[in-house]
């Protein structure tokens, strides 16, 4: 028992991108006023890359009425052939406007680096609406849909056929469930459909479920598996993404 506490433990001294990202989980669905949050995680990968990974991600809220913000950022590392080198970077900044129970409007911004997928740097932002279908101290059902404008840069030596740079606009969905198990155990899985909005046969899938158990007040175990599909990838890069992610956050 022992070892594996200290293995994530020392997962979580790390501070943590994926080229699509499941800003979903990042709520803070009970907080009142300001919470912070500092995590991290170990992660076996297969698809692009195989190797092992570990990398941590510190978290602002704040929602005071009918308003709430969330800034979201990580870093991550990876060793390959005994060499470390940093793999990934981003940050997601929020703002959600409750106008009744079931309607919300959201205004988003991002960016984000990603070694593994060839991206040098992607910069988005955009709007939209959110929907409460369903939301109880036990389970939660959300959808929403935005439109948002997306700059990309890839490594130039490695896009092919890829344009290197390419800004396009995208029309972004989401369908979110969220299952309170008991006071320590929830689970919240959200799909994503990112089609472009002048090419639709130009697309992004994400499905991602995270398993949360809280083992004390402050600290919470996560468990994530994330399934990517890129319909129109870099020539160097394969269309489908696995993850397995296990790992602490720390709740302030």
């Amino acid at each position: 028992m022992r070892p594996v506490f200290l293995l994530l433990l020392l997962s979580a001294v790390f501070l943590p991108a994926r080229a699509q990202v499941n800003t979903e989980k990042l709520r803070a669905f009970d907080v009142d006023g300001w919470a912070a949050t500092l995590g991290g995680d170990v992660a076996v990968r297969s698809g692009n890359s195989d190797l092992m990974e570990v990398g941590g991600q510190s978290r602002i809220d704040y929602r005071v009425g009918k308003h709430y913000t969330f800034l979201d950022s990580y870093l991550r590392y990876a060793r390959v052939q005994d060499t470390t080198f940093e793999n990934q970077a981003f940050a997601h900044l929020r703002y959600t406007v409750q106008l009744s129970c079931w309607l919300a409007t959201e205004v988003f911004s991002q960016i984000e680096r990603d070694g593994f997928t060839r991206l040098q740097v992607r910069l988005l932002g955009g709007a939209g609406t959110r929907f409460i279908i369903l939301d109880t101290e036990r389970y939660g059902l959300f959808q929403g849909t935005a439109l948002m404008i997306e700059y990309e840069d890839l490594d130039s030596d490695l896009a092919g056929s890829h344009p290197e740079i390419v800004t396009v606009g995208r029309w972004s969905n989401y369908l979110s469930l969220r299952l309170r198990f008991t006071e320590q155990t929830s689970f919240v899985n959200t799909f994503y459909a990112q089609p472009q909005l002048d090419a639709f046969g130009d697309i992004r899938l994400l499905n991602e479920g995270t398993l949360i158990v809280a083992l004390t007040r402050h600290v919470r175990f996560t468990t994530t598996v994330q399934f990517r599909y890129d319909s129109r990838p870099p020539d160097t890069i394969e269309p489908f993404d696995l993850t397995l992610r296990n790992g602490l956050a720390f709740v302030f």
